[in-house]
């Protein structure tokens, strides 16, 4: 019950930082599309940099279980895809989804809908994609730190650096 808490609690602070950023913004969408407006850019790269730093530490600190799953390459490529369209045409990513359909923006709302539509059609066709397509394409559970033969930490402190470096000091909003 605690665990359910807890991720419920870090789920709204979660929600009230995408909102208060200006996530759910049609305008900020649009401006971040058009690579004009960085703010929801800064956004996603502060919320990598502190994540990825956090969860490692956490590991470290035997308070998290990182759990890898493996790598199918035609299901990255794929759901990167998807998720790129799905962004493009409804103005909207997961997380900003939810916020904006919180606030009662129908367009989100619907996209919600959408997103939840095709989860379930995934499930049902999981079955046929993963012996057609995925498991062709498996590299297994690989990581940097299996690649590079280094602990995890010494990875995310330097990639959780240049991510905050960027999102606080490079990108500037461009307006015309």
């Amino acid at each position: 019950m605690l665990t359910l808490l807890t991720g419920f609690l870090i789920g709204c602070a979660f929600g009230a930082i995408l909102y208060l950023g200006g996530a759910s913004s049609y305008r900020k969408i649009l401006g971040t599309l058009m690579l004009k407006d960085m703010t929801v850019i800064k956004l996603m790269m502060t919320g990598i940099g502190v994540g990825s730093l956090g969860i490692y530490l956490l590991d470290l600190g035997g308070l998290a279980n990182m759990a890898i799953k493996p790598a199918y390459v035609w299901g990255i490529v794929a759901g990167g895809a998807i998720f790129g369209v799905g962004w493009a045409v409804s103005g909207y990513c997961p997380g900003t989804c939810i916020v904006g359909a919180s606030e009662g923006k129908k367009d989100a709302v619907a996209t919600l809908v959408g997103a939840l539509v095709g989860a379930f059609i995934f499930s049902m066709a999981f079955p046929v994609l993963d012996a057609m397509l995925m498991q062709n394409a498996n590299l297994g559970k690989i990581t940097f730190e299996d690649v590079l033969g280094i602990n995890g930490i010494f990875i995310a402190i330097p990639f959780s650096m240049a991510m905050l470096f960027m999102s606080f000091f490079v990108l500037k909003d461009r307006y015309e």
